[in-house]
C-alpha cells in the first residue's frame, strides 16, 4: 500500500518560493508516533495530515520535530491539495477541525481565504536582554503573542538584514520570535521573519498563523483593517490580512511542486 503526499509551496504562485509543506490525505486516522515520523522523513517546515471528519475534515500539523497548534501555511496547502486532486468542488468551501478550534478555507478567485482566530499582542514592560542579545537589535516595541514573542524592529531594512544567533534564540521560553518593521515598499504595509529554533526550525519562510498577531498589532498602530503582507525570507511571500473582530482573513496562493509516494 503507498500513500501519496502532495508538496505545495504556500503564499505564491511561483514554484519554489513561498512556504513548502507536505500534505497527507487520509481515509482514516493515524497514530501520532506515525505522523511525526512522516514528518521528521519528508523533513519540511510542516507536513499536515487531514481526514474526513463531521462533514469536514480534521487537520494536524507537524513540524520534524514535534506538532503545533495552528499553521497557516498548512492549512492553505491542504486546502489547495482538495481543491486539485477534486475531493472538493471549486465553489466549496473546506472546515478543518484543528487543536485550534473550526478553520474555514474559501476559494477568491486565484486565491484563498482562511478565516483563523486573532491572536492579541501584549507590550511587555522590558525587552529581554536575551531577546535584544540574540537578535543583534533593540526593538522598539516587544511583546507577548501567544506561544510567541512579536518585535518591531527599527525599519524594513533591519528586518531584512537581521542575522539572529539561534542558538541563543532557541534558549528562549516561547515557541517563536516574529520580528516586524512597516515596509518601505508602497506594494506592502508591513514585513516580518519568523525564527523558531527552539521548534527545530530556525527560519520559517512564510508563516500564516504569525499574521494572526501581525495583523492585530498592525491595526491597533496604525488603525487599518486589511493589509498587504510581505515575510521578506530567502524563499518570502505574499499574505493578505484582513482584521475582522475577533478573526483574521489570511489570504494567499498556492501551487503544487511534487508529489511522494510513500510506502507504507
Amino acid at each position: 500500500m503507498s500513500l501519496t503526499l502532495h508538496v505545495i509551496d504556500a503564499f505564491t504562485n511561483r514554484p519554489f518560493s513561498g512556504n513548502p509543506a507536505a500534505v497527507c490525505v487520509l481515509s482514516t486516522p493515524r497514530d501520532d508516533a506515525w505522523m511525526q515520523l512522516v514528518a521528521r522523513e519528508m523533513n519540511l517546515s510542516e507536513t499536515a495530515f487531514l481526514h474526513p471528519e463531521d462533514g469536514g475534515f480534521s487537520l494536524r500539523w507537524f513540524t520534524p520535530a514535534t506538532e503545533v497548534r495552528l499553521c497557516g501555511h498548512a492549512t492553505l496547502a491542504s486546502a489547495h491539495a482538495l481543491w486539485e486532486t477534486g475531493v472538493l468542488r471549486p465553489d466549496d468551501s473546506v472546515r478543518f477541525n484543528t487543536k485550534s478550534g473550526p478553520l474555514i478555507c474559501r476559494r477568491a478567485g486565484d486565491w484563498i481565504e482562511m478565516d483563523f482566530p486573532i491572536q492579541p499582542v501584549e507590550e511587555s514592560a522590558d525587552v529581554p536582554f536575551a531577546l535584544a542579545e540574540a537578535l543583534d537589535t533593540m526593538p522598539v516595541f516587544a511583546g507577548h503573542a501567544g506561544p510567541n514573542w512579536l518585535v518591531e524592529a527599527v525599519s524594513d531594512r533591519a528586518v531584512r538584514e537581521l542575522k539572529p544567533n539561534f542558538r541563543s534564540l532557541a534558549e528562549l521560553p516561547v515557541q517563536g520570535i516574529i520580528v516586524t518593521a512597516r515596509s518601505e515598499s508602497p506594494e506592502f504595509d508591513f514585513v516580518s521573519r519568523y525564527f523558531a529554533p527552539a521548534t527545530g526550525l530556525n527560519e520559517d519562510p512564510v508563516t500564516g498563523s504569525a499574521h494572526c498577531a501581525l495583523g492585530a498589532y498592525w491595526r491597533a498602530k496604525i488603525g487599518k483593517d486589511d493589509f498587504t503582507a510581505y515575510q521578506a525570507s530567502a524563499r518570502s511571500g505574499i499574505v493578505r490580512v484582513g482584521v475582522r473582530g475577533e478573526r483574521v482573513l489570511l489570504g494567499g496562493q498556492a501551487v503544487t511542486t511534487s508529489r511522494v509516494e510513500l510506502v507504507d
